[in-house]
């Protein structure tokens, strides 16, 4: 009959398809299970209030029309909703497609079923198939699979989770008006069941047959199924399903009267008392046999090939004994509210004598034989013909020579010729090379035979008297035994090896014995080596899931090799980070001994001073940390490079990344630490706290220069990526709360899985410490407090005139977190800038182009000034009555061009400083940049002078990716940047030009200071005014702005022609304050000075300099 898994065969191909694919399911289901977004948990207070509104469970299929209309009645829930779908459709689409195929799964199982009761597999029924080693095995593993998926579902991903995702899923894709879509029959099956995994929580009523009757199966290949596994299978008390996931019998089958009365014979205390006592002798036992064959030396060849059956059994009797007890005593294993089950386990831990760590070193142990005895196997397998053939030819020459000897011819002492000896010599020669590897079993018989026949001439022909012959003929003997031993050398002990040796039991309950490992690591770091054979024990696990798929030639064999690789590896981590983490603890002893109790020695040194500064105790103790930590080194790279599944795992690589990741958790906690201000605090707790920072950033900075000889790692390389990352982050996240959609963790460039990045609970509004950071900055320069002056580059206190802050603080920032930290601030303003902007725009609608009154007085100043370039008669009465007229609009307008002023301040300050120390620390960096941005902007010049010169083309990156440098290098002007994409908008210029009016009265002109503060009761500080003003007018088009500066140019020719004609001899203030402000938007702006007297006769910026 043809093989039931040949290529040909349709049938067996058609089940190992859908056995494969159920495995894939399983592996994806638990992938994404590390991915659930916690919003659609509803877990805390501000998700509730922010999503409640719009993530539904099923009950909105119950009312849709009704909880669509109400979202469509408010505008900014359906704003939040069309943000929320932006953000998470992804992810959704992924958890939908999966559940999606779980239930193909199932479909495609009822089938194949269908088809072979209605014979469309030609000589194949259930019973045949059933009747098939390989067809049943299938069968059953289908059935147990959909059972397994259902049952991870419901653990890992929790109902009410999935109803969320599934209503989200239908709401923002197109499954709501697709025909075909089978989205109901999916809800139907993954409706919450009301299980939770909690510890303690009760067992929903029919639990989980309900839930798996939803899609109904087949009766009579189920109780077929049955009847086989009855007939084929044991059952334990604690079992485990599938990589890993437990299940205590005892507590799954209370509901079912007939299999609970089974089960209570077995878990009768006097039995169980019976098996874990049993259970402990065997384990003392064959831990004992263990030790003894790990001896050195121990395990030699000829020893293993007489042995392998008793090396088999006691690899057998190990691996029974560490799954019995690591099963019956897990903690996952007891629900801890059952008192029947807790007793039961009690009994056993202090019957089996429980010890983890004794359980864990027989783990070990047997996990070091188990290796050691497959890579000898694996050797003698490969070796195998050729020594065969090399053991044939040493006996065939053997019996060639003696045939020699008796003919006489060659001169060995006292042997006299004899013929028939010599010709059965030259026999037993041919038979032996006439021996045929193939064919193994012949050739065994015949070396029996040819072993006899030997020991036989011996006796009859009494050759015993001579020693030299007696020798050959033991020689011959030993050469044919040899070649039995090596034929026997089979695939199958490997095979049994691997079944015997599965850990997949232990995928989960592995983890309880971390802190173990970690410990025996920490007191002896050469345990890593003997790990090494636990962690590739524990990868034999993988086997299991990859069978079926491998077989079935899926192309998912790569994508599920790497999630459990990946899983795998990610434990071999979690394990040897202890090694880093041990190493960062010594280091810290060292980084205080260096800072605070070691003097450093002088170029010069008095004879008598030599002992103060020798230190010996001190140094001696910091020489002995160093000696620790290269101790820890050589631990993780005594191990081996190692093939965990299909993961390449370099020791190396493993230290450096464990390093990482320590660094990161203690300088992203540092960071999160120190920058924690209270607003309340005066002075400001700012500058100190930058020090204090600053210190500790350098404590580290220092130490890891130090260790990194010790430890033969780029230490200054790994600081500046991971400090550079971690801040990177930091402005990432903050920025997302300006996004609209934001980005995730797992599609940020930043975060990673092997070295994360960790996260805090925000203490304030920012969600970061870079957000503090900002905010604080903002707070103590706010334009309502403090005053800029531009020449000192100092904030001063508008009340005390104290100096608040200066450019010193960005030096410092500098100091602390490098260019990256001002970088990220640099960044985070930007988008501060563009949310101030949007909201300006929005307001600007409301309180100006929603307003009759105010557009009326707008039209009507419009009509009194036109054109631009007359002046206007009573100019005083006609401006301040339209000033008087708007009043109630230039607060909020004056708060939002401050705020953005403030922030353009910040920006320049910020540039400054990166581009001082860019220069300073890499001039040729700097160089390099400007050259390349002069050359660039003199190309796209000649461009657009001449459209047939080279212009980079749209999918050209280098403009985009050069700005980067040149932002992080200081080396470009805020106030030119384009926050936003502006519409035109009516009377922009002229509320503009009035606003700026409405402010002069409020300042003053002094020598020293320029343009000052009058009151401070009603603060305005010059300097963000002017920018605010500045930046807000470049989001538009330039004839705004030469529309406003040609208001301002018609204010001062009208107000000064007025004090002329009223023979008023000073210049009156406000004309004072609007001519400085056109000076001030030169400077600012770098244009010519020909923009400004194009509105103002020279005649008046001279007499003004006469003024200044």
């Amino acid at each position: 009959m043809l093989d039931f898994l040949a290529e040909n065969n349709l049938c067996g191909q058609a089940i190992l398809r859908i056995v494969s694919c159920g495995n894939a399911i399983i592996a994806e289901l638990l992938r994404l299970s590390e991915f659930i977004p916690a919003v659609f948990r509803l877990k805390d207070r501000a998700d509730q209030q922010k999503y409640g509104e719009i993530i539904f469970d099923f009950s909105y299929f119950k009312g849709q029309e009704l909880w669509e209309s109400k979202l469509e009645a408010k505008p900014e829930l359906q704003d939040l909703d069309e943000e929320f779908r932006e953000n998470n459709i992804e992810i959704v689409t992924r958890f939908y497609l999966a559940f999606q195929s779980v239930h193909k799964y199932i479909v495609d199982l009822n089938r194949y079923l269908d088809d072979l009761n209605e014979g469309i597999y030609i000589q194949q029924t259930l019973e045949t198939v059933l009747l098939n080693e390989d067809g049943k095995q299938l069968l059953c593993e289908a059935l147990y699979l959909y059972g397994v998926m259902l049952l991870v579902i419901d653990q890992k991903i929790e109902g009410e989770v999935r109803e969320r995702m599934l209503v989200s899923y239908y709401r923002y894709s197109a499954a709501r008006s697709s025909a075909d879509s089978n989205m109901d029959d999916i809800c139907k099956l993954l409706r919450s069941t009301g299980y939770s995994s909690q510890p303690g929580a009760k067992r929903p009523p029919n639990y989980p047959e309900s839930y798996f009757q939803r899609v109904p199966i087949n009766e009579a290949f189920i109780s077929m199924v049955i009847g086989r596994l009855r007939s084929d299978d044991i059952y334990n008390q604690v079992i485990s399903i599938y990589m890993g996931i437990t299940v205590n019998l005892a507590d799954a089958w209370e509901p079912y009267k007939a299999a609970k009365t089974a089960l209570n014979n077995t878990l009768d205390l006097s039995n169980v008392r019976e098996q874990a006592s049993r259970c402990a002798t065997v384990s003392e036992r064959v831990h004992a046999q263990v030790l003894q064959l790990l001896k050195e030396g121990y395990l030699r060849e000829e020893m293993v090939l007489d042995n392998i059956p008793r090396l088999l059994n006691c690899l057998r009797d190990c691996n029974v004994a560490i799954r019995w007890l690591m099963l019956h005593t897990a903690d996952s294993a007891c629900d801890p509210n059952n008192k029947r089950l807790r007793q039961i386990k009690d009994q056993i831990l202090t019957d089996s004598r429980y010890n983890p760590k004794i359980l864990f070193q027989l783990l070990l142990d047997t996990a070091q034989f188990e290796f050691i005895l497959k890579e000898m196997f694996k050797q003698m397998l490969s070796e195998k013909q050729a020594k065969w053939e090399y053991y044939k030819k040493e006996g065939s020459e053997r019996m060639t020579e003696l045939a020699d000897v008796f003919s006489g011819v060659k001169p060995l002492t006292r042997v006299e010729k004899n013929e028939n000896l010599q010709a059965w010599f030259r026999e037993i020669s041919k038979q032996i090379l006439s021996l045929n590897y193939d064919d193994s079993t012949a050739a065994g018989r015949k070396t029996v035979q040819l072993i006899q026949a030997l020991e036989e001439v011996q006796e009859f022909h009494q050759l015993e008297s001579n020693l030299q012959v007696c020798q050959f003929l033991a020689d011959t003997r030993k050469f044919l035994h040899q070649m039995i031993r090596t034929i026997n050398i089979k695939e199958e002990v490997l095979i049994t090896m691997q079944i015997v040796g599965d850990l997949s039991f232990a995928w989960q309950l592995i983890d309880s014995f971390t802190s173990i490992m970690q410990e025996s690591i920490r007191v002896n770091p050469s345990m890593v080596t003997k790990l090494r054979a636990t962690f590739l024990k524990l990868a034999s696990a993988l086997d299991l899931p990859l069978l079926r798929i491998n077989q079935a030639n899926s192309p998912d064999l790569l994508s599920v090799s790497q999630y459990y690789s990946g899983e795998l590896v990610s434990y071999v981590r979690k394990v040897l980070q202890i090694i880093p983490e041990s190493m960062f603890t010594s280091l810290l002893k060292i980084i205080k001994l260096q800072t605070h109790d070691i003097i450093e020695v002088p170029t010069r040194l008095d004879k008598d001073k030599l002992r103060d500064y020798a230190q010996l105790g001190p140094r001696y103790e910091v020489a002995k940390l160093t000696h620790a930590i290269s101790i820890f080194t050589e631990g993780i790279l005594m191990m081996k490079t190692t093939l965990v599944g299909i993961i390449k795992v370099d020791p190396k690589q493993l230290l450096e990344d464990g390093i990482r990741k320590e660094l990161v958790k203690r300088v992203a906690f540092a960071l999160h630490r120190g920058l924690i201000f209270n607003p309340r605090a005066k002075p400001s707790e700012l500058m100190p706290k930058l020090k204090e920072l600053g210190a500790t950033m350098d404590g580290f900075h220092r130490s890891f220069e130090y260790i990194q000889d010790y430890v033969s790692i780029y230490g200054l390389k790994i600081w500046q990526e991971e400090v550079s990352r971690i801040i990177n982050y930091n402005v990432e996240q903050e920025c997302n709360n300006f996004l609209r959609t934001k980005i995730q963790d797992w599609q940020s460039m930043y975060q990673s899985t092997h070295i994360p990045i960790p996260k805090f609970t925000p203490v304030d509004e920012s969600v970061t410490f870079i957000g503090r950071l900002c905010r604080e900055i903002l707070r103590i320069t706010d334009p309502k407090m403090t005053c800029h002056i531009d020449q000192l580059n100092t904030w001063y206190d508008m009340k005390t005139h104290q100096e608040v802050t200066s450019s010193r603080l960005f030096s410092e920032i500098q100091t602390t977190l490098g260019t990256f930290g001002l970088n990220g601030l640099d960044r985070l303003l930007c988008f501060m800038i563009v949310k101030e902007l949007q909201n300006f725009l929005s307001m600007f609608q409301k309180i100006i182009l929603r307003d009759r009154s105010v557009q009326d007085t707008l039209k009507t100043l419009m009509n009194a000034v036109s054109p631009l370039k007359s002046i206007v008669a009573n100019s005083s009465k006609i401006y301040f009555s339209a000033i008087a007229k708007t009043q109630k609009i230039w607060t909020p307008y004056l708060e939002a061009i401050m705020k953005v002023g403030q922030m353009q301040i910040l920006r320049q300050q910020i540039a400054n400083e990166l581009n001082y120390s860019c220069r300073f620390d890499s001039k040729h960096l700097a160089a390099a940049l400007e050259n390349l941005n002069k050359a660039l902007l003199a190309d796209i010049e000649a461009h657009y002078q001449d459209p047939s010169l080279p212009y980079p083309k749209e999918d050209n990156t280098l403009l985009y990716e050069i700005t980067a440098y040149l932002e992080a290098a200081g080396i470009h002007n805020p106030l030119n940047k384009i926050y936003i994409t502006t519409k035109r908008l009516p009377y922009f210029p002229v509320v503009n030009f009035l606003f700026l009016i409405a402010q002069l009265p409020k300042l003053q002109y002094n020598k020293s200071l320029g343009m000052a503060c009058r009151k401070p009761a009603d603060p305005v500080d010059w300097p963000p005014l002017v920018l605010g003003l500045l930046t807000l007018l470049k989001q538009f088009h330039s004839r705004y702005t030469e529309q406003f500066l040609a208001l301002i140019g018609q204010f001062i020719r009208s107000t000064v022609e007025q004090c002329t004609s009223q023979k008023i001899p000073e210049m009156p203030p406000e004309v004072v304050g609007a001519l400085l402000f056109l000076e001030d938007y030169v400077r600012y702006t770098k244009l010519p000075r020909r923009v400004a007297e194009a509105h103002v006769p020279n005649l008046i910026f001279d007499e003004f300099r006469t003024v200044l």
